[in-house]
């Protein structure tokens, strides 16, 4: 009977040692699946972010030759990722001939920014 008792025992040490190291490697794999999403979203905000860029480069670009006198504006448009609305902003100031588009979106801390200044000749 007592060497029963200490196979038993033997084998619930192991089988807790088996659920254990499962417990760890379930944690590791979620932690990193995680992190891929954080990454793969942050990536297509990133895309957003420059195809935002390259309409408001456009539109200065329109405006500028419609309007000699334009002098820039700021621009929200209204984005939505998953149903929720993404804060987003286009800025355009022009000094002279030289025009500058600034676009932002995302909440902080995964806030993309990318900005372009080119002179506007005639």
């Amino acid at each position: 009977m007592i060497v029963q008792r200490n196979r038993q025992g033997t084998i619930m040490i192991g089988v807790l040692a088996c659920l254990a190291v499962v417990s760890v490697l379930l944690g590791l794999l979620v932690r990193d699946a995680l992190a891929a999403r954080r990454e793969t979203k942050l990536r297509h905000q990133w895309l957003q972010t420059s195809r935002l860029l390259d309409a408001g480069v456009l539109r200065a670009t329109t405006q500028k030759t419609r309007d000699p006198e334009y002098d820039g504006e700021t621009w929200s448009p209204d984005l939505r990722s998953s149903s929720e609305s993404v804060p987003a902003s286009v800025k355009i100031s022009v000094d002279g001939d030289q025009i500058k588009v600034t676009a932002t979106i995302g909440h902080a801390p995964d806030l993309t920014t990318q900005s372009h200044q080119y002179s506007f000749g005639q």
